[in-house]
């Protein structure tokens, strides 16, 4: 599958989860910038919007950012910029045709912190100068310690924890995330 491929196939299966779970859910036009569902909780009178992230590479291991195998995907700058407590994004890890993805539903507010924050690790590390860039990438390690995996309840009506809004990384400085 071709990158255009893959990301429609997450999309699909996003919508699908989302429908079964009794949500009204729908996909936006291909010009709606960083939104890719909008979904309608009737019983809370609230809207979400869902930006969806898929990858279907296996995790892999990035020393500099954790110690065991990671599932990846590419953000970009803007991304550190998008909070909002109605936006949540649905990483989607693709494991085949005969298997169901695997999803991880994470707050805006948790990404745009998270990629700020692990580019500037990046640079910081970094040997020799090197040029800014607009690339950016949000992983998810393999075993999902925060368990960001199948975290529908957020659109449900419950309370999104606080170790989803707080980065604990080690690589992390906590003074810049205040």
């Amino acid at each position: 599958m071709d990158n255009t491929q893959t990301g429609l196939a997450g999309e699909f299966y996003v919508l699908a989860q989302l429908v079964q779970r009794g949500l009204v859910a729908t996909f936006t036009l291909a010009n709606t910038k960083g939104v890719d569902i909008l979904v309608s909780n009737a019983e809370l009178n609230r809207l979400f919007k869902i930006e969806v992230k898929t990858t279907d590479r296996n995790p892999h291991h990035e020393s500099l950012f954790a110690d065991e195998p990671c599932y990846h995907w590419p953000m970009s700058e803007k991304h550190e910029r998008l909070r909002d407590a109605n936006l949540f994004y649905c990483f989607v890890a693709l494991r085949g045709c005969a298997q169901l993805p695997r999803f991880f539903v994470v707050p805006s507010l948790y990404v745009a912190i998270y990629v700020r924050e692990q580019h500037a690790y990046w640079l910081r590390t970094r040997q020799k100068s090197v040029s800014e860039t607009t690339m950016r990438r949000f992983r998810i390690p393999a075993t999902d310690p925060l368990g960001f995996e199948n975290n529908w309840g957020v659109l449900a009506g419950e309370t999104v924890q606080e170790k989803h809004l707080v980065l604990s990384d080690p690589w992390v400085e906590p003074e810049r995330c205040a």
